[in-house]
């Protein structure tokens, strides 16, 4: 099975030639092929939180979202990025594997929780076993690249060069989002607990989630993909504002969820972040001439973010429509999040590496367009209240999720 295409490996610190096809492992229970588990059963999740708005069922959409497409997507690529990130092989391979029954186990119960009648004790269980595989997933991460991670922090501000300390700089970022993911994880946990232990809502564990853990990896990775995939020397200055504001805004976000004045601190440290992260993917189209495919994704999903963001500003302020919420959340949640994350696969995992029909970059940038089309007009019908605009959104955005899921499923079968 051909391995993805890319010069990440080969441009991150202490790896060596020799090391990249244990990195890289495709035996049967190898990060390959949980990565490529992840991946597809995400695509899948994606595709169901759309048929659940489809159906008016817009709680179970953003659960299905949060838990069964984006957190997942992020584990799958962890696993294998993190580890050769810093050099090192994932401790025990099996692991992802375990982790994989675990969270989608566990997101099923959560959902079948919204459906069933109260008493039964669906919630609390499925929240345990997401637990369970969180904390799989952080342990095995911890004890492969934790020490490199974090002996970084020290480098980021003491460090000779000015290119290192930027590069360390995202490398130390990587403990801050699996500290997010943990902080969410035990909010989540509080959800569930006896009356009295605390009190924490869903959409707290979600900014955790979403902001503090999966957006800040990409940040974080993005800084080095971005260089590794398009060799373009990205301005180190809003590298840093980045990844420092990125870091800082989950905290205010999460914690001080619309407490004034802090809620808004953390809107603006999200809405710096976000748009120099979408300046900077704009940098590099402009500076590069390397036209792959994915490259499109990449930049919408940093458009839809950007719109996302500052469409929601004023509402921390106290001004503009509260529907601009619901547009904040469709363009998060069927925008930036798979624009980036389609983006990425398909730099990743080349469609034109597979013998199938559709294995063509013309395919690929189709299902990027279906995408694209179907958030923008779902938003359109959002911000106007106009329902059948926004199923015909919803409905571009399943073909699209559809052609994706198909395009990397028959990569990873017959590439």
């Amino acid at each position: 099975m051909r391995r993805p295409t890319t010069r990440f490996a080969s441009r991150t610190p202490g790896d060596r030639p020799e090391r990249r096809s244990t990195l890289m492992n495709t035996g049967p229970t190898g990060l390959w092929t949980w990565t490529q588990r992840f991946t597809v059963a995400s695509v899948g999740s994606f595709v169901g939180s759309l048929l659940a708005l489809l159906g008016g069922a817009n709680k179970v959409a953003v659960l299905i979202g949060v838990f069964g497409f984006v957190c997942p997507m992020v584990f799958g690529m962890a696993y294998l990025l993190l580890p050769s990130y810093v050099g090192k092989t994932l401790v025990d391979q099996r692991l992802a594997g375990i982790h994989f029954g675990l969270a989608y186990v566990g997101v099923s119960l959560l959902v079948a929780d919204q459906f069933v009648t109260a008493g039964i004790l669906l919630r609390p269980l499925g929240v345990t076993l997401w637990t369970t595989g969180v904390l799989i997933f952080v342990g095995s991460l911890l004890a492969t690249v934790g020490p490199a991670a974090v002996g970084t922090v020290a480098g980021t501000l003491g460090g000779s060069g000015r290119s290192q300390r930027s590069t360390r700089l995202a490398t130390a970022m990587i403990p801050v989002a699996v500290c997010y993911l943990l902080v969410g994880t035990v909010a989540l946990l509080m959800t569930v607990a006896p009356l009295g232990i605390g009190t924490v809502t869903v959409a707290q564990v979600t900014h955790y989630y979403l902001t503090g853990f999966a957006t800040l990896l990409i940040y974080a990775l993005g800084m080095r993909l971005l260089t590794a995939f398009f060799h373009v020397s990205l301005p180190r200055p809003v590298v840093w504002i980045v990844l420092v504001a990125g870091a800082l805004a989950p905290a205010f976000l999460g914690t001080f969820l619309w407490i004034d004045p802090w809620f808004r601190v953390g809107g603006v440290f999200a809405t710096l972040a976000m748009l120099g992260y979408a300046a900077l993917v704009l940098f590099v189209i402009l500076k590069t001439n390397r036209r792959r495919v994915g490259v499109s994704g990449i930049a919408l999903g940093a458009i839809a973010g950007g719109t996302a963001v500052v469409s929601v500003v004023p509402v921390a302020f106290g001004f503009g429509d509260p529907i601009s919420l619901a547009v904040h959340r469709t363009l998060i949640l069927a925008g930036f999040f798979p624009l980036t994350i389609v983006g990425y696969a398909y730099l990743f995992f080349p469609i034109t590496g597979g013998q199938f029909t559709g294995a063509n970059p013309r395919a690929a940038r189709v299902t990027i367009a279906l995408l694209g089309a179907g958030v923008a007009v779902q938003s359109v019908g959002v911000a106007l209240q106009y329902e059948p605009v926004r199923v015909i959104g919803i409905l571009g955005s399943v073909i699209g999720a559809i052609g994706c899921g198909y395009l990397l499923g028959c990569r990873f079968v017959n590439g």
